[in-house]
């Protein structure tokens, strides 16, 4: 069944007004940009499939239409940098997220953030696990440093990147070894982090001689934002 708006066969701005409201929901966020071109970036009613969503559009980036998922910095939660103790969990894309991207069925996705992001083991075993999301499939996937890091294992966004990661070896590496690790200096296929659990002290790690800088993550930044149309 067509929406109101398209029954003429073309949109129309008709009103526009009451478009992206619980009375008057949008097919998707694109089609509100679509018909009203000048809707500021906020919550709109989105309804698809009969089911109904209040989604975040974003309506300036790259051309707008997008729906925004993600998370911004919360006081100092994201202030880790060369972090060899803290044991954290942090979820960036809810499950209700990533169940609301299938339902409306998105296939262009878009990754934003100002996060430094590193996770590294050297001669040590570090037990952090980071679950992430196939783009533009959203098949979860784990990615971790599998067993003992060898010589030296670091995973990190590479350079004007941030929907995939890359694999820095030391001599002998865990690179491409499993774990979703791709292979050394190479990248991986692209991606979003739907959760982290950083805990590089925590059951079942180890490092040389107890040096524990040698299990450290990174993930400094106040933002993280996943965009899909």
């Amino acid at each position: 069944q067509l929406h109101p708006l398209y029954l003429s066969g073309c949109p129309t701005t008709a009103n526009c007004g009451s478009l992206g409201t619980p009375t008057n929901p949008a097919l998707s966020c694109e089609h509100l940009k679509s018909v009203c071109a000048d809707t500021a970036s906020d919550f709109y009613y989105i309804e698809s499939a009969g089911l109904y969503h209040k989604v975040f559009c974003e309506m300036d980036i790259e051309g707008g239409g997008w729906a925004r998922y993600g998370r911004s910095n919360q006081g100092t939660t994201w202030n880790y940098v060369d972090e060899d103790a803290a044991e954290i969990t942090l979820d960036i894309i809810n499950a209700s997220e990533v169940k609301e991207m299938t339902d409306l069925k998105y296939n262009r996705f878009l990754v934003q953030t100002d996060v430094v992001f590193k996770m590294k083991a050297d001669d040590s075993v570090n037990p952090s696990r980071l679950t992430t999301r196939s783009l533009p499939w959203l098949e979860e996937s784990p990615l971790f440093i599998p067993d003992y890091g060898n010589d030296h294992t670091r995973i990190e966004f590479p350079s004007g990147s941030v929907d995939r990661v890359t694999c820095i070896p030391g001599s002998s590496s865990k690179c491409g070894q499993g774990g979703g690790l791709p292979t050394a200096n190479g990248l991986s296929k692209p991606f979003f982090f739907q959760s982290l659990f950083f805990s590089p002290r925590g059951t079942g790690a180890s490092a040389h001689n107890d040096q524990w800088n040698r299990n450290k993550y990174t993930w400094d930044g106040s933002y993280y934002f996943v965009y899909a149309k």
